[in-house]
C-alpha cells in the first residue's frame, strides 16, 4: 500500500550527475533503479546536471517509459551558457524531448533579469503543452528572485529552495496560483546531520565555493543549532517531516547519490509524525528573525 506521502517524492538526480563529487556508473544505474522498484517515478533533472551525464543515463533507461516522469530545465545552450532566448529555449527543449519522448513539467531554469518579454517565453512553452509533448510548465526560482504575480501565476509549478533554513519562501509563495516544488530539503546536506566546523569539501563538489567558506559555514552550523535546541527529533527527519506536513507544498525534490538513500527516504515516509503547531511556530518565528544572526557579533 503506497503511503500518502510517497506521491510528493520526486528523485534529484543532480547528486548523482558528479557535480556533488564523482560517482561510479554502476551507483547511478542502481540508485535510479531502487527507485523506480520503490514506486518513486518522478525525476528531477536538467541537460547542465554534470555536462549531460545523468541526462544520457536517464534517456536510455527511461526513454518513453509511460510510467516515469521526467521533469527538467531549460535556459542554458549547449555550452552551458544561459540564455532565454525563444530559438536556444526550442534547442533545449526539443533535445529534451528526444531524449525522454515526453517533458512531465518543464521549468524555466533559475531566471533573474534575462528575460525581458515573459509572454513570448511562455507562449512558446504553452505551445509544447498543447502539442501534448509537455504536460506542465514551471519556473526553478533562483535563490530569493521572485516576479510579479502577474508573471508567475502563469505557470502550474513554482520550484524554490525550501527547508528549515528558508521557511519565508513558503510564507511567499503561498500568494501565488501555482503548486509549490521545494528542492534542497536539507539545504545542500547542511540538514543531512553530518556538517561539522571542521567539515571540508572537495574541489569537484561545487558545494565547496561557499561551504568551505569558514564564516558561512559557522552562521549555518549556528542556525541548526537554534533549531536542535526546540527539537529532539534528529535534524534529518524533522527536516524532512517539515515538508511533509506542510500542506502548502505539492511535491519535494530529494537529491539522492546511492541506494541507501531510496532506502532511507522510503522508512522515513513510513516512520513519519506530525510536528506540533508550537513547534512549527518555533522554526518559522527563527526564519523570521534571521536566526538573530544580525545580533551576532561580526555579522
Amino acid at each position: 500500500m503506497q503511503n500518502k506521502n510517497q506521491n510528493k517524492v520526486v528523485i534529484g538526480t543532480w547528486s548523482l550527475s558528479g557535480d556533488f563529487g564523482y560517482i561510479k556508473k554502476s551507483t547511478i544505474y542502481k540508485t535510479l533503479d531502487k527507485a523506480v522498484k520503490n514506486e518513486f517515478l518522478e525525476f528531477d533533472t536538467a541537460p547542465t546536471y554534470g555536462s549531460g551525464k545523468i541526462y544520457k543515463i536517464l534517456s536510455e533507461m527511461f526513454r518513453n517509459d509511460n510510467k516515469i516522469k521526467i521533469n527538467t530545465k531549460c535556459g542554458y545552450n549547449q555550452n552551458n551558457k544561459k540564455t532565454f532566448k525563444l530559438i536556444d529555449i526550442e534547442k533545449s527543449v526539443n533535445q529534451s524531448i528526444e531524449a525522454f519522448g515526453k517533458i512531465h513539467t518543464l521549468f524555466l531554469h533559475n531566471p533573474r533579469g534575462e528575460i525581458k518579454n515573459f509572454n513570448k517565453v511562455i507562449n512558446l512553452l504553452d505551445k509544447y503543452k498543447k502539442e501534448g509533448l509537455v504536460k506542465y510548465t514551471g519556473i526553478s526560482l533562483a535563490r530569493n528572485y521572485y516576479f510579479k504575480k502577474e508573471i508567475m501565476d502563469k505557470f502550474d509549478f513554482l520550484q524554490d529552495e525550501l527547508n528549515l533554513l528558508r521557511t519565508n519562501a513558503i510564507t511567499l509563495l503561498k500568494n501565488f496560483k501555482p503548486k509549490i516544488m521545494a528542492r534542497s530539503p536539507f539545504a545542500s546536506g547542511c540538514l543531512a546531520g553530518k556538517l561539522k566546523e571542521n567539515s571540508i569539501f572537495f574541489k569537484d563538489d561545487y558545494r565547496s565555493q561557499w561551504l568551505n567558506e569558514s564564516s558561512r559555514r559557522t552562521n549555518i552550523l549556528y542556525q541548526i543549532n537554534l533549531i536542535k535546541k526546540n527539537h529532539k527529533t534528529p535534524i534529518r527527519i524533522l527536516a524532512k517531516n517539515f515538508l511533509f506536513q506542510n500542506k502548502d507544498i505539492d511535491k519535494i525534490i530529494f537529491g539522492v547519490k546511492k541506494p541507501l538513500h531510496i532506502d532511507e527516504i522510503k522508512k522515513d515516509i513510513f516512520n513519519f509524525k506530525n510536528i506540533t503547531v508550537n513547534d512549527k511556530i518555533k522554526i518559522f518565528d527563527l526564519n523570521k528573525n534571521n536566526f538573530y544572526l544580525n545580533d551576532r557579533i561580526g555579522y
